[in-house]
């Protein structure tokens, strides 16, 4: 009886540490994605989060194939207004919009 209680205790302990450490693939309202925060897909294919291209000093929020170790980048949120330091930050309105935010940016 008492064996039987081990294997059960450890089983409950064995569900709830892999609960808590499984990948986390979504963003949702109340939550703030951070410069240096990734989120990767389900099925480990593609990574977001904030970049800088080369050399430059700018940060894009982007997608990139995960998989693939030059990290080609296949969508940029903010090509036309890059954040210039780390402060970056990503978070869904209410409504469900998209918004990047920076330093210098009047939320």
């Amino acid at each position: 009886m008492e064996f039987g209680f081990m294997i059960i205790l450890f089983s409950c302990v064995l569900v709830l540490l892999l609960s808590s450490c499984a990948t986390v693939d979504t963003i949702s309202t109340n939550q703030v994605f951070k410069d240096g925060d990734t989120i990767v897909s389900e099925d480990n294919m593609f990574e977001i989060g904030f970049f800088s291209p080369g050399k430059s000093m700018n940060r894009y929020l982007g997608i990139w194939y995960k998989k693939i170790s030059t990290g080609t980048v296949v969508w940029v949120a903010n090509r036309e207004t890059p954040i210039t330091d780390r402060s970056g930050m990503l978070k869904l309105s209410r409504q469900g919009d998209l918004q990047i935010l920076g330093a210098n940016t009047i939320q």
